[in-house]
This record gives C-alpha cells, sequence and structure tokens, in this order.
C-alpha cells in the first residue's frame, strides 16, 4: 500500500492553505485524472479527493480535523520520548470500559447457535445504537429480495416417501456407563472457535459496531459500511475478542464497487489469518464464522448453499447466523483460512452473504488515507447491488 498521507498532502497543499488554494488544487487534480483510463484505482482516487476537499472546505471539519492532527502528532512524540512503561490509566480506563461494555472475554459466551436457533439476547456495545436498532425500511426490502434470490437458486425440497417397516431388532444390553467424552465434532468446534477468535477484532466508534479480521499485524479487513458511520464520531478502536485489548484505528483503504475495508491501527500486533479460497469450496461444505452480533461475539457452524452472482458480484451463500454487527467478520474453512467477509443476511436470520476472500483482497492494493478522510456516505455492496 501506498504511504499514509494527510488531507492536506493528498491535495499537495500544507495546513496553510487558503479555502482557494484547496478548490483550484482539487480541481487540479480531478483534471489530470479526468485524463487517465477509466479504472477502479482512479474512481478511488476521485472519492478520496471530494472527500479531502469536503472536509478542508467545511470550517468546523476542518477544525476538527486539524486539532485530532495536532494531538495524533503530540502523542506519537509523547510515546517516543517517554521510557518504556506500562500502558496509563486513561488507556486502560478505556479499553476497559469498552471491554464492559461488550461483556466478559470471548471464550466465556462464544456461542453455536443451531441453524435456525436465535442465539441470546445480547448487551449493546459503546455507541451501537445504530447498528442494534431494528433495521430501516429499505433494509427491510434489501433482506426480503435477498432471500427471493437465494429461494430461486435453491434446489426444491424431496417429496415425503414412507419407509417400509423395518424388523424389530432384538433388545441390546444396557450398555456399562462410562465418563462422559467430548464428541469429535464437539471437540472440532471448539478448535475452531479458538482458531477464529485469535484473528478476530470488534470495530467499535461512536455511531456503531461492527467485525474485522486480522490480515497483517496492524491490519483489519472488514466491511466499509462498519467504517463509514463512524468517521468524525469519536475515536475508532479495534478490540481483540479474546483479550479485550483496545487499539485506534487511524488510517483505512477502500475499494469504491465492493464493500471491502482495509483498517490500520498502528501498535495492534495481531496474529494475521491465512487466506483461502473460496472458489474451492464445494457445496454443502462446513464453515464457521465469528462476528459481533449486538455487541456479543458470536460464533456459529454453517453449510456453504452456494455462490450466488449479483451484478457481476459473487457472494458466498451460507447458513451461518447473520445479525447486526457481523458485518466486516470471518468465514473460514474448515482448516481455519479466510474464504469470505461477512456482508449482509436475510431478514429472518436463516442465510448469510459473504463477500468471497478474493474479491476482499484486492482492497490490499488500495492507498490507505487518514480516517478523518474516509466517504461518510458509502453504501454496502448489498444495499447497491440489491
Amino acid at each position: 500500500m501506498a504511504d499514509k498521507q494527510s488531507l492536506y498532502e493528498l491535495l499537495g497543499l500544507t495546513d496553510k492553505a487558503s479555502p482557494e488554494d484547496i478548490q483550484n488544487a482539487f480541481a487540479d487534480m480531478r483534471q489530470a485524472l479526468g485524463a487517465q483510463p477509466d479504472s477502479e484505482e482512479k474512481h478511488n482516487r476521485i472519492a478520496i479527493l471530494i472527500d479531502a476537499r469536503d472536509v478542508l472546505l467545511d470550517r468546523r471539519q476542518r477544525a476538527g480535523y486539524d486539532r485530532r492532527q495536532r494531538d495524533r502528532r503530540q502523542e506519537g512524540r509523547r510515546q517516543s520520548d517517554a521510557p518504556v512503561a506500562g500502558p496509563s490509566w486513561q488507556a486502560v480506563g478505556l479499553t476497559l470500559l469498552l471491554f464492559v461494555g461488550l461483556g466478559y472475554p470471548a471464550w466465556h459466551y462464544l456461542t453455536l447457535p443451531a441453524p435456525n436457533e436465535t442465539p441470546r439476547q445480547a448487551k449493546a456495545a459503546p455507541g451501537a445504537a445504530a447498528i442494534a436498532a431494528a433495521p430501516a425500511a429499505d433494509e427491510r426490502r434489501d433482506a426480503d429480495t435477498l432471500a427471493a434470490d437465494i429461494a430461486a437458486q435453491l434446489p426444491p425440497p424431496p417429496l415425503p416417501t414412507t419407509p417400509a417397516a423395518a424388523p424389530r431388532a432384538p433388545a441390546a444390553p444396557m450398555p456399562t456407563p462410562v465418563a462422559a467424552r467430548p464428541s469429535l465434532a464437539e471437540t472440532l468446534v471448539a478448535a475452531a472457535i479458538g482458531s477464529i477468535a485469535e484473528h478476530t477484532y470488534a470495530v467499535v466508534g461512536g455511531a456503531g459496531h461492527g467485525t474485522g479480521v486480522a490480515i497483517e499485524r496492524d491490519k483489519l479487513l472488514t466491511n466499509c459500511h462498519v467504517i463509514a458511520p463512524n468517521v468524525h464520531k469519536g475515536p475508532l478502536l479495534a478490540i481483540h475478542a479474546a483479550t479485550g485489548k483496545a487499539t485506534t484505528i487511524t488510517h483505512a483503504a477502500f475499494l469504491v464497487r465492493e464493500d471491502a475495508c482495509v483498517a490500520h491501527a498502528p501498535g495492534l500486533n495481531a496474529k494475521p489469518i491465512q487466506w483461502g479460497q473460496a472458489a474451492r469450496l464445494p457445496p454443502g461444505a462446513t464453515i464457521f464464522s465469528l462476528g459481533f452480533a449486538k455487541g456479543q461475539p458470536t460464533f456459529s457452524a454453517g453449510t456453504l448453499v452456494g455462490i450466488l452472482n449479483r451484478s457481476g458480484q459473487d457472494y458466498l451463500i451460507s447458513t451461518n447466523y447473520c445479525d447486526f454487527g457481523v458485518s466486516g467478520g470471518p468465514l473460514v474453512d474448515g482448516e481455519g483460512r479466510l474464504v469470505g467477509l461477512t456482508s449482509g443476511g436475510t431478514k429472518d436470520r436463516r442465510y448469510c452473504a459473504s463477500l468471497t476472500a478474493e474479491t476482499a483482497r484486492r482492497v490490499l492494493d488500495q492507498t490507505l488515507i487518514v480516517i478523518d478522510g474516509f466517504p461518510t456516505d458509502y453504501l454496502s455492496n448489498l444495499r447497491r447491488h440489491w
């Protein structure tokens, strides 16, 4: 990825630039980009420039942005000058506050719902009111259309048959009681929970929350519609599912047409997940997901129904559990490799639609920008394609 830039640097300016300087710089760069061949990178750069211009031309937004930039520079100088020591009381307090809001450690309440079972009511995460609230009418309409498309792809149910009466077998002797042991399925599920939790984070901001998965030591993959509502709403944090450690997200990169974003959180020190290939998954394969459903880390084992193409975009359709807050969470195969990024689901929570790993990893080639310059009106791919 390209080096991180401030909004001023994106326009080739300094923080002393006048509104006229900003307008002229934007016009020059927009004209230069207009002469380039049409491409996704071109659309990305234009969207970034427009948002940078809008923030810097608004006096209130610019003042807030300048203040946050100064705070970050001062914090960076304090960290570089300070001796190595434990975390500050402020940092510890913030982490505990957010973690208590999300609940107990992830291993304590990760749940495995049955295919059509709703997990127990979760406590809302800080700032999650917008996500935990009832969906708007247009969101319900999108979910209904998605459900209809999935139903059209499913094979017809088999006709009921009456089995022939089987001969009665002789009664077997009662077995000798033995100590209860976990079944193979229970052992595999426990291993899957531990494997996926170490890579998974809650993404929590002032206007909502979602989920992210570590793909580099200081970078998470998530949905762009998780980030967008939280821009200019205070700090955006990545909170580890198992430890509760909170790290501030400072930059992001995004795709224009697909709902995939990379969030950069310096000091995250994450364990990156391994990439898999969604194209190699056969229908009926067992896949696993973890997401912060209504603020509660919720593990789900599901079955791949198939790959649904909508407006040229492939989605993995599965029976994994989907609810508000799981967006951006990892979908992994039986070996713990990332095959999809949970993006939305049907209204009845029976089916999940996930961006394929092949599509999501294209965001790695995009440019990181400061989080304040992220487009606040980003629409999810599900909203656009349904």
